[in-house]
Formats: C-alpha cells, sequence, structure tokens
C-alpha cells in the first residue's frame, strides 16, 4: 500500500495542501523521536545519579 498514492480527482491546490501535509506529519515523526530519545537520555542519567546516592 502506497500512503504517498494521490487520488486523481484533486485540484492542484488540494495535492499542494495534500503533499504540505504529508511533509509535516513526518517533520512531526522526527520531532516525536528526537524527543523519545532526549528522554531515554534523561531517563538514563536520573537513574545514573540515583545508583550514585545509593552508594
Amino acid at each position: 500500500e502506497d500512503w504517498r498514492a494521490v487520488p486523481s480527482d484533486l485540484t492542484a491546490e488540494e495535492r499542494q495542501e495534500l503533499e504540505n501535509i504529508r511533509r509535516r506529519k513526518q517533520e512531526l515523526l522526527a520531532d516525536i523521536q528526537r524527543l523519545k530519545d532526549e528522554i531515554a537520555e534523561v531517563a538514563n542519567e536520573i537513574e545514573t545519579l540515583g545508583s550514585t546516592e545509593e552508594r
């Protein structure tokens, strides 16, 4: 299934809008992944601090 398929009955303007929406979606997904990575990094740092204090 090709999620990039464009319905043939769209106007040029609608096609452009669809392309903009898809581009924005990809940007948001990339942002979400970056945030997940940052959260994991911070969680690891907190865990490291916690285990350091326990000694």
